[in-house]
């Protein structure tokens, strides 16, 4: 840890050596924060180029990450972590080599051991988590991303999410945005095998998108671990004669997924790559098709003034065998929005308004059978879970002078939840576990930005958040039979001081310091259901206090530029930089009566990337990287059992020639084939918390694109 430290004090003095220079930027993205933002009324955030989403999202007073088109397109793009992984206090390990991850921000979702629970998930501003909060991974094809757009902790009100660990939207490509022909295939280790193929046009006043992908893993790194994912994106627009634009998407995802399971560290330790023996034997799986069709509305009020109405419906036919059970769950979504917002300067400050409101519905369909050794057995579960909210949203940004604005706000939001249960038919030997509850909250939020120079930026916030426990919190196997009421929904204010900018066109930082005190946060305990029993099943209760504090650091830093006139060579353009992401992460229960003061379980102290990168102005890249958990962390409230600390070593190589619309990469991570835990299932009473990472592998890619 050290090492990097100094690596990256030693960078910023060079950085300085070289600043009387003033040289342009080869790799860091431009921080204007004093430029003017665009105004409501021009077009949708879906059409902003990308140095105007950025302006957008840097009138945000907390913590925010931004990744273009262009670093998507140079990673693997396989799953979140390739294109995310770079950005300070977002933290996302997958389970098995595969898009299913553990994803936490701000210590969000540490407590969920399956599919995504505490951050919000949006495709165009559209939220894809149900309407409780719960979510799946891999329903979108980042390929077909322009840009990605992270909101840390209580700053996504924007989107009016209401989470610990903030929101995370997803902008597609438009007609206006792909080339006539987009094609892209990867191919790499464990049988890894990826096709792209994507079109886009504009005939005014209409323009479409749509694209495919079909991602294979013939023979993954762990045992029982096969995967087939296949993904179909559209989108078509129109624009009507006085400003309005309107928009149709679709997409369709069939996922099948073999799961492995958890070891336990003397599995670990003797073959990181076998299964969990159970999930062999009853053959888990995470398989389901997934449909989505939504529309959006975008309408010029007046020249400051926009209404905004967007409505989707999807639905996820799931199957899904456990060791327990296996789950049978249709799962239909709707939900809308209502936008209004204006731009009017109030006694000559400049002020924008944006309010909100907000539907969204769910239906459960939930099925459960004996798992008969990979078969359905017995039905063993037959309820109708209904999960409705409404929401009343608003943001107000102020500028009181020049270079300093007010952001002020709030969400009024209401839950309910029911439980229908039609199995229980022989009322002596089962008790209905229909029920129902509801939950309502008040959430403030107040923050300033500070324009301290023309490129850096001061930012502070005090905010509150509310989450209730999601359907299948109340309704997991472990829970008191019948009672909904049981679980409380935990509440937390964020306090949050920060700064991002750029300095002599050479360093370009974002640092934020947060503390988040929690009441009432919602961790998940897997217990045995009867001695011995080769499996566990999940049962959630509240931690009376706790608390999620932590520093995220971002430096981007432009070494050297024209290496290669100082050795002989005559053409210039070329640069050597240095990319540094460092999370720290202090979670903790606060004087709890079974567990004191121990750290919170499934978060490292301390998260490193690192990344020194060559780039060649004939589009030739190299970019050797690093990993590196220092120190271990604990997996059980006991504070008993940690993982090990790692350092993994990857390489980066790619070329983009832009005459012809070609790209090239070549990947190769965890270089001395370490074996090091990737994710943790936390609290499991069995002992198997252990989800080990890919060993030494190689991908590479060949992407094309024709106008």
């Amino acid at each position: 840890m050290y090492g990097i430290l100094i690596l990256v004090l030693i960078s910023f003095t060079l950085a300085l050596a070289y600043a009387q220079e003033e040289p342009e930027i080869f790799r860091l993205p431009p921080v204007v924060v004093d430029a003017p933002p665009v105004e409501f009324g021009e077009r949708p955030d879906r059409e902003l180029s990308e140095e105007e989403a950025r302006d957008e999202l840097e009138r945000t007073p907390g913590g925010v990450g931004f990744v273009g088109e262009e670093a998507i397109e140079e990673s693997r793009a396989f799953n979140e972590k390739d294109v995310l992984d770079f950005i300070p206090g977002v933290f996302i390990r997958p389970r098995f080599g595969a898009e299913e991850s553990q994803i936490s921000i701000r210590g969000s979702g540490l407590r969920n051991n399956f599919h995504l629970r505490g951050v919000n998930i949006l495709i165009d501003g559209f939220a894809i988590n149900n309407a409780d909060g719960f979510g799946v991974f891999g329903l979108l094809e980042l390929l077909s991303a322009k840009r990605i757009e992270v909101y840390k902790g209580a700053n996504a009100l924007r989107f009016g999410a209401n989470t610990l660990g903030g929101a995370i939207n997803v902008v597609t490509k438009t007609g206006y945005d792909a080339d006539l022909v987009e094609a892209r295939g990867e191919a790499g280790s464990f049988g890894f095998l990826k096709g792209y193929l994507g079109t886009g046009q504009v005939y005014e006043p209409v323009d479409f998108y749509l694209a495919g992908s079909d991602t294979e893993l013939f023979d993954n790194y762990r045992q029982h671990s096969e995967q087939a994912r296949r993904r179909i994106y559209s989108n078509i627009g129109y624009q009507l004669p006085n400003g309005t634009r309107l928009r149709f998407d679709f997409n369709y995802v069939r996922n099948d997924e073999e799961l492995p399971g958890a070891l336990t560290l003397e599995e670990f330790k003797e073959n990181p790559r076998q299964a969990n023996p159970d999930s062999v034997l009853f053959d888990e799986r995470h398989d389901y098709n997934y449909y989505r069709a939504a529309f959006t509305v975008w309408h010029p009020l007046t020249t400051n003034q926009v209404l905004e109405f967007n409505t989707q419906f999807n639905f996820l036919d799931l199957d899904h065998p456990l060791s327990f059970a296996v789950i049978d769950n249709d799962t239909y979504n709707v939900s809308g929005e209502l936008r209004y917002l204006v731009s009017a300067p109030i006694s000559g400050h400049g002020n924008r308004l944006t309010i909100g409101l907000q539907l969204a519905y769910t239906n459960l369909d939930d099925l459960n059978f004996a798992n008969d050794f990979g078969k359905r057995g017995e039905k063993v579960k037959d309820q109708l879970a209904k999960a409705t909210s409404v929401a009343l949203c608003a943001e107000n940004q102020l500028d009181v002078t020049e270079n300093f604005t007010l952001v002020f706000g709030g969400r009024m939001q209401y839950y309910e939840f029911s439980v229908n249960d039609h199995f229980f038919a022989d009322e002596d030997s089962r008790p209905d576990d229909s029920d129902s509850t509801d939950f309502f909250s008040v959430t403030p939020r107040f923050g300033f930005i500070w324009n301290a120079a023309p490129t850096v930026q001061i930012f502070g916030n005090i905010s509150s958040a509310y989450e209730p426990p999601i359907l299948i919190e109340l309704t997991a196997p472990g829970q008191l039979d019948g009672d909904l009421g049981e679980l409380k929904a935990q509440k937390a204010w964020q306090f949050e001081l920060g700064t991002r900018g750029e300095l002599y066109q050479r360093v370009a930082w974002d640092i934020s310091v947060y503390d988040i005190e929690l009441w009432d946060e919602i961790q998940n305990v897997n217990i045995l259901p009867f001695p011995d029993a080769p499996f566990t099943i999940p049962r959630f209760q509240n931690i009376p206090r706790s608390r999620h504090a932590g520093i995220e650091f971002g430096l981007d830093v432009v070494l050297m530029k024209d290496l290669l006139p100082r050795i002989g060579l005559g053409y210039t353009g070329d640069s050597l930089g240095i990319r540094n992401a460092y999370t720290f992460s202090y979670f903790v229960f606060v004087n709890d009566p079974e567990f004191g003061d121990n750290d919170l379980p499934g978060a490292p102290r301390h998260y490193i990337r690192s990344e020194l990168r060559y780039d060649n102005p004939v589009g030739l890249w190299i970019a050797p990287n690093i990993e590196a958990i220092p120190e271990g962390y604990f997996v059980n409230s006991e504070n008993t059992v940690k993982t090990d600390p790692y350092i993994l070593f990857n390489f980066e190589l790619g070329w983009k020639y832009k005459p012809w619309n070609l790209l090239a990469f070549f990947e190769a991570s965890n270089l001395f084939d370490k074996n090091y835990v990737s994710a943790v299932v936390v609290d499991s009473a069995d002992g198997r918390f252990f989800e080990p990472g890919d060993g030494r592998a190689f991908y590479a890619g060949l992407q094309w694109g024709w106008n």
